[in-house]
């Protein structure tokens, strides 16, 4: 029996906030704990340094996995809104078989030419070892996060957020037993710095996919064993995954380039930027957890054919977002000599800190607007549009910008961040533009099922 699922967006949210804080908490911890292992060992500086740039090429590809998990969760949201059900299942097992093999393409890809990538983007040389490190065993991790996050979209469109929820936590609790095994060296373990938080996540997203096999046959009772392939459905949740996919690599590319500029400013600015990051990611989680609220409600509604509580219902959820991420925003600055403090005693990474995040207000009000109305078009089935856009503002003025404000210009690591800003306030306004003009209306995937 379908659960019914309740169209409001704070209860759908707060689940996914709380899951989306843990799997934040889970990068932070690891940042932390290596940060806190490379002060203690002379050997192990520039750790932290590695992490940032294994995590940016790991990225690249990993954004793949979003080709399925984004459709999943569209077409599994539109069907149970036409209330066709078998539809749906069809959908979900079809895209556990399809993350299988993105998953082992993605990981084989990453082994074999990490440190290629790792040239390219002018890693120093003195940290590149480290880099593949952690990349060696997070890559092989993708292949458990890929079926993970499939049946995680599953459960999302189907109401238990609760769930998923559950899983995010208990996976954080074990991730920071793991790293303090495999970091540190205790209960016997060897002690493997760098590679033992790589460690860590492979073990703890192993665990975590297994508890995800029972949520999918306890709540929506299909077994991992009776994995089938549906060509029709294949169809629809590739319309959505993959200009979804190529729209996040394309903003990977461009992070994977402007890395390259961050790499000539040293190690410490590289350090600076994984620290920012870090921070700014405990911002984003408001708006990525409203954006994933409303998206599924969007898809309800779109299943239903009520375009104009979609409509309505994005807009105030736009409005709600924006509020919540401004306030989030000027804690984090009132707080962030402290936040940094914890981080680092490092005092030119501390001062690079403070300057970006005088700015950051402006950058999460345009992410907050391309996360939550991007991610109702492509409920609503219109996906090209965003991807098109994508295109033209990540690569044409985010790079141009970040290059000429922290090259040319001379700004630095702040430079590039208003140049992602520039990319940002842009691409939001124009999908802001988008939703008010109504063209995704009518764009169902499912209606003719």
């Amino acid at each position: 029996m379908t659960k019914k699922l309740q169209k409001n967006i704070f209860i759908l949210t707060f689940p996914i906030f709380i899951e989306l804080l843990f799997f934040i908490l889970m990068g932070s911890v690891d940042t932390i704990m290596i940060s806190g292992y490379e002060k203690a060992n002379l050997f192990a500086i520039g750790s932290v340094a590695a992490v940032g740039n294994a995590s940016t090429v790991i990225n690249l590809f990993g954004v793949l996995i979003n080709i399925v998990s984004a459709g999943i969760s569209v077409v599994v949201s539109q069907y149970l809104g036409a209330k066709n059900e078998d539809g749906a299942k069809k959908a979900i097992l079809t895209g556990i078989l399809m993350q299988f093999i993105i998953g082992m393409l993605i990981a084989t890809t990453l082994l074999t030419f990490g440190n290629l990538l790792f040239r390219l983007i002018e890693t120093p040389i003195e940290i590149q070892s480290l880099s593949y490190d952690y990349l060696f065993y997070t890559a092989i991790s993708l292949l458990f996060v890929a079926i993970s996050n499939a049946i995680s979209s599953a459960l999302r469109s189907y109401g238990h957020t609760h769930e998923v929820m559950i899983t995010v936590i208990i996976a954080n609790v074990f991730n920071i037993v793991f790293n303090f095994i495999f970091i540190y060296g205790y209960l016997g373990a060897p002690e493997m710095g760098v590679a033992g938080a790589a460690v860590s996540t492979l073990l703890m997203r192993f665990l975590t996919m297994l508890v995800t096999f029972v949520f999918l046959n306890k709540l929506i009772g299909l077994s991992i064993l009776n994995i089938r392939y549906d060509r029709s459905s294949m169809q629809k949740i590739l319309k959505v995954g993959i200009p979804s996919a190529l729209e996040n690599m394309t903003y990977n590319l461009m992070q994977f380039v402007i890395l390259s500029f961050v790499n000539k400013l040293g190690t410490e600015m590289i350090t600076a930027r994984t620290y920012v990051n870090t921070v700014l990611s405990y911002i984003y989680l408001f708006s990525g957890a409203f954006a994933a609220g409303n998206a599924i409600i969007t898809g309800y509604y779109i299943g239903e054919e009520d375009y104009e509580g979609a409509y309505r219902n994005t807009l105030r959820t736009t409005v709600i977002t924006i509020l919540v991420v401004t306030f989030a925003t000027l804690v984090v600055n009132l707080l962030l000599p402290f936040i940094a403090g914890l981080l680092t005693d490092n005092e030119a990474i501390i001062k690079t800190m403070r300057q970006i995040f005088l700015f950051v207000i402006l950058l999460e009000i345009g992410r907050s607007l391309n996360l939550v109305i991007i991610q109702s078009l492509r409920a609503a089935g219109d996906t090209t549009f965003p991807l098109v856009m994508a295109i033209i503002s990540m690569l044409g003025i985010g790079i141009t910008a970040s290059y000429l404000l922290s090259n040319t210009l001379h700004m630095g690591l702040l430079g590039i961040y208003l140049g992602i800003t520039c990319d940002e306030f842009f691409r939001g306004l124009t999908m802001l533009i988008r939703w008010f003009k109504k063209v995704w209306m009518n764009k169902s995937l499912v209606k003719e099922s």
